[in-house]
């Protein structure tokens, strides 16, 4: 440790060959304060020891400089960036898994959406590193009391619709984890449950009926009927959209969902049933990055 001093510095000690300091300053008087140049952001970190004891003021600030160089060779960030600005990263790096076509447009849209609700709920100055684990608690009745900036089609917000939007903060939080933009991982975030008994009862896309589904088969097969069809390219897009309509209907999948289905996502094949009756049975999964559940 050794002791300098300046102008504006009443007293000054270093620590750990000069990589960072305790001081005293002229303005902020017998109060020591901790001082560290961090390299990988460029800036200089300040914050004040909360003690004018000096032993004290040196073992709290080498705890501070031990913690700090811990956050920076893991790759985290010291200076916390607003939220506004991460949710500008954050967008563009989903706007990458468009181009490569992880995700539909109209899932960025979504998700755009959800970010600008969001944001409205946060404040856009606020510093992704305040965001702590009860950040969100209040997001629930703040939503539902309609107070969000973002103008909507329609007012009344559903379960459902807070709970896609729970997943989008989720992600965005999972985002800045894994950037070094917080400290607080996803996992961590607490919120409101949703009504269960309300999502499972104000469902806004109804199964069909048996009769329903009979009729829109046979339908599908009649009008799709090669005798139906004036030439072979006719009969083969029809066909195409008949598989397209069975498989949204058989599956109960997004069109998005849907339409980014690859071969991996097959997981099981069978022909005969958990019944024992001979049947063509197709296992699929959807992948959370194409799915908005």
């Amino acid at each position: 440790m050794s002791k300098t001093q300046s102008s504006w510095q009443k007293e000054t000690h270093e620590l750990f060959d000069g990589g960072c300091k305790v001081l005293r300053t002229n303005q902020n008087g017998d109060v020591y304060q901790f001082h560290v140049w961090v390299k990988t952001e460029g800036k200089l970190y300040r914050k004040s020891l909360r003690t004018k004891h000096l032993e004290t003021a040196l073992e709290k600030g080498k705890e501070e400089y031990i913690n700090i160089m811990s956050r920076v060779n893991s790759g985290k960030k010291i200076f916390s960036d607003d939220v506004a600005t991460v949710a500008k990263r954050f967008l563009y790096w989903k706007n990458e898994d468009v181009k490569a076509g992880i995700i539909g447009k109209s899932r960025l849209g979504t998700i755009k959406t959800h970010i600008q609700h969001m944001l409205s709920y946060l404040n856009t100055d606020m510093k992704v590193g305040d965001i702590h684990t009860g950040t969100f608690l209040g997001y629930y009745t703040w939503r539902k009391s309609g107070n969000s900036s973002v103008k909507a089609k329609n007012s009344s917000v559903t379960e459902g619709t807070i709970s896609g939007e729970y997943s989008t903060i989720r992600l965005f939080i999972k985002y800045c984890y894994r950037e070094g933009f917080t400290d607080i991982s996803a996992d961590r975030i607490e919120i409101k449950k949703s009504d269960r008994s309300k999502l499972l009862t104000n469902v806004r896309r109804d199964t069909f009926t048996e009769e329903e589904w009979e009729r829109l088969y046979t339908g599908m097969r009649s009008f799709c009927a090669k005798k139906n069809c004036e030439n072979e390219i006719e009969y083969y897009e029809k066909q195409i959209f008949r598989n397209y309509i069975l498989g949204l209907a058989n599956t109960g999948m997004r069109t998005g969902e849907l339409e980014q289905l690859q071969w991996r996502d097959i997981i099981d094949y069978r022909k005969t049933d958990d019944y024992g009756k001979t049947k063509e049975v197709v296992f699929l999964q959807v992948r959370a990055e194409t799915s908005k559940v």
